[in-house]
């Protein structure tokens, strides 16, 4: 596993890894119930590399619980010990963070073949697209994408409405900067703050709920 950024505030730990060297021999380092190495086994090359690495990782860091998912594949640590946990992939990359508030990840890769420019009327808003600076089109339609679908792991994937469930307000695209966003629902609307870097040819975007 190669370590490609760690980064800790006071309440949150964050790690970025690069799984393509992984090798399944790694299952020997772990314990796994019969369910556990069951549902292992049956996972592609790709994902058995994935479901190594959030554990190997997890060890890394010092986090030694089980992780689990609910019935709407929401992550979870047991016992929880007031940790909250979000994962993300994105070919080879893996990230993992995890906090003492509820918190939501994203990490994407640039693509050469531009797909997300081709879907971007699937979640970009009106209001969201006259803010985006043409020259760089690309880089600010992964920060909103990043920040939509941190939005929705936070909120446990109540709802893929990308377009009305979840809003960016205007930014300029700048080092260590905090991006105001919106949950917005019928009975009520929360404003959160997202971040978000660079690393490599990634964007990792994640937002914390400590309110």
């Amino acid at each position: 596993m190669f370590i490609l950024n760690k980064f800790n505030h006071i309440h949150t730990k964050i790690i970025v890894f690069r799984c393509s060297h992984l090798k399944t021999m790694l299952l020997e380092k772990f314990i796994f119930s019969d369910k556990e190495r069951k549902f292992f086994l049956s996972l592609s090359e790709k994902r058995k590399k994935e479901f190594l690495g959030v554990r190997y990782a997890l060890r890394y860091i010092g986090i030694n619980m089980n992780l689990l998912y609910n019935e709407k594949r929401k992550p979870f640590l047991f016992p929880t010990k007031g940790k909250y946990i979000s994962l993300s992939h994105s070919f080879e990359l893996i990230s993992i963070a995890i906090s003492s508030y509820p918190i939501g990840i994203d990490i994407e890769k640039l693509r050469k073949d531009q797909k997300i420019i081709k879907i971007k009327k699937k979640f970009v808003r009106n209001d969201e697209s006259v803010f985006i600076h043409p020259n760089y089109e690309e880089d600010y339609l992964h920060i909103i994408w990043g920040i939509k679908e941190s939005l929705y792991k936070l909120e446990g994937g109540e709802s893929s409405n990308f377009l009305n469930h979840y809003k960016v307000s205007p930014f300029f695209i700048k080092k260590d900067s905090c991006i105001s966003c919106w949950i917005i629902k019928n009975s009520y609307s929360k404003r959160f703050s997202a971040f978000y870097r660079k690393i490599d040819n990634h964007y990792l975007v994640y937002i914390i709920d400590d309110k």
